[in-house]
């Protein structure tokens, strides 16, 4: 009689060495608590487009009203357009200057409300695209901090490089998400929150 060629310890029956190891190693996953950690930083992270378009509409309302305080977390470039829309007030202003003026204020808040809602939502492109505008907006606090009053002066640009620094730590977070539920897929694992 023959030798059976996959034996175990000389048993006919045994199991082969290859099952008997067990499955090849699969990469871990962290524990739920640190994949909830990583959606609240990135939810924190995008929430900061929100909170910087209201400050920055509470900054225009100040501005039309004649008062002097500003909120620092809002932002330089409707600083300018606020300028511009101060003085259309005054007795023999353009109603058409103030119009444009606050379209324009209209529109960069709309446009980083719409950051805020798709960056919340894990489109990366769109979060980077708003770090991108902010850091510009930052930027121009750095250029006229000592030429006008915007918000503090340096005071205001350190509190932007703040923010961009939460907004980016909020990006990262989402990019670890997005690579976790990727290694998810391939291992047929259920995505956070799907159950």
């Amino acid at each position: 009689m023959s030798q059976p060629t996959n034996s175990v310890a000389g048993t006919p029956y045994g199991v082969p060495a290859a099952t008997a190891a067990g499955p090849p190693d699969a990469p871990s996953l962290p524990p739920d608590s640190a994949v909830r950690e990583l959606f609240v930083q990135g939810k924190n992270g995008a929430a900061w487009f929100y909170g910087i378009a209201g400050l920055s509409v509470a900054n225009t309302v100040v501005v039309l009203v004649g008062g002097g305080l500003r909120f620092a977390f809002g932002l330089v470039v409707t600083m300018f357009a606020d300028a511009v829309a101060a003085r259309a007030l005054q007795p023999g202003g353009n109603m058409t200057t103030l119009a444009i003026a606050l379209g324009f204020n209209s529109f960069v808040l709309a446009l980083f409300v719409v950051c805020g809602r798709l960056s919340q939502r894990r489109i990366l492109p769109i979060y980077a695209l708003g770090m991108v505008l902010y850091l510009l907006d930052t930027v121009l606090s750095f250029l006229f901090s000592g030429f006008m009053k915007t918000g503090g002066g340096f005071i205001g640009l350190g509190i932007h490089v703040w923010v961009l620094w939460s907004m980016w730590s909020g990006f990262v977070a989402y990019r670890r998400l997005n690579v976790l539920e990727r290694q998810m897929m391939t291992m047929h694992v259920p995505k956070p929150g799907s159950l």
